[in-house]
């Protein structure tokens, strides 16, 4: 118990010393990894003093090949060839329930992003207060914009639609509010600086054969440093059985900071199925865009995960990408031009 409590001491530590830094790895990239619990799987769960504290994770290790390196912009390590890639995420939380119905508690995340010997590690966390009204918290545990639907959501194993979702709101610290009503979920926060905020609201149809969900997002502020932006993305989704679609369009405008340039527009739209057939399950999807007028940017990607055993999984996708877009200053916006795949294995705890 001592080590937990010292681990959870350390974690908040890291986090408090980095409120001013920005965080770049988004969860929902290991999210397609995860495949769906076993009833004997459960997370290390630990009564301590009145409060119950549960860790849980996921790694994963395996290589990844890039047939092209033309312009990866920071978005998949390595050059052409064959590359090691490793990762995971990490949970620590700790909640108490009190007697007039509200709850409190501390949510702490490492995330671990690895290849060939570098290695970037995000420490995250969340200070929350939970009641029937929903939960108000100051941090940046999870995605903003984690109730929103689109392509990217709807990919499983490897698969990558690396630009959707790529103006998503901010991830750095933050103060928000989430809340169900009803089949409705309110989503709201804005950056401890106040330099970005974003507000989202998720539907799902309230029936039980076939599940029907759309989503609103909206978010405005600061992006690179270089532009104050205001966007909204929409998104729909269908679960019927084993079939799961997801479609989303978003549009983005981009005001410079820098005298003498233009505003600029960015619009998208994205696809993506998937199928689940016993431990099996495949996806494919694809992603169209333009920046400022400039060419039609696309990418497609196609994965799968096969479920071996409790928690663990076999993770493949192939990804391509062709994106070549300025801003009205002449800097890139959304850019890439490579293909690749991956294959990697996965534990989930």
């Amino acid at each position: 118990m001592k080590r937990i409590i010292l681990f959870i001491t350390l974690l908040g530590a890291l986090g408090l010393s980095q409120l001013a830094e920005a965080q770049t790895r988004r969860v929902s990239d290991f999210d397609q990894r995860r495949g769906p619990r076993h009833e004997f799987q459960k997370p290390l769960a630990y009564d301590v003093g009145g409060h119950t504290v549960l860790f849980e994770g996921l790694m994963f290790t395996g290589g990844q090949y890039l047939f092209e390196d033309l312009d990866t912009q920071g978005l998949v390590p390595g050059n052409a060839g064959g590359t090691f890639v490793y990762g995971g995420v990490f949970d620590l939380r700790v909640t108490r329930k009190m007697a007039n119905t509200y709850a409190y508690g501390f949510d702490g995340r490492i995330v671990v992003d690895g290849v060939e010997g570098a290695e970037n590690v995000d420490e995250r966390f969340d200070v929350y207060i939970r009641g029937h009204r929903g939960q108000i918290s100051y941090g940046n545990f999870a995605d903003r914009d984690e109730i929103l639907i689109s392509g990217r959501r709807g990919l499983v194993g490897e698969a990558n639609l690396f630009n959707d979702g790529f103006f998503s709101p901010s991830n750095k610290r933050a103060f928000r509010y989430r809340g169900r009503f009803s089949s409705f979920l309110v989503d709201a926060a804005v950056d401890d600086d106040g330099e970005n905020y974003n507000v989202g609201v998720l539907y799902r149809s309230p029936t039980i054969s076939r599940k029907d969900s759309w989503s609103l997002d909206y978010h405005g502020g600061d992006v690179f440093d270089r532009y104050k932006r205001n966007g909204v993305t929409a998104g729909y989704q269908i679960s019927y059985g084993s079939f799961d679609i997801k479609a989303g369009v978003a549009y983005d405008h981009f005001d410079p900071y820098a005298a003498g340039f233009g505003n600029f527009d960015r619009m998208s739209a994205s696809f993506a199925a998937s199928y689940k057939f016993h431990q099996l399950t495949l996806s494919a999807g694809f992603m169209l865009s333009e920046t400022n007028n400039g060419d039609l940017e696309t990418a497609y990607t196609a994965g799968l995960r096969y479920d071996m055993a409790r928690g663990l999984s076999l993770n493949a996708g192939y990804f391509y990408m062709d994106a070549d877009s300025l801003g009205t200053d002449g800097l890139p916006v959304t850019a890439g031009d490579f293909s690749g795949g991956r294959i990697t294995l996965s534990y989930q705890f």
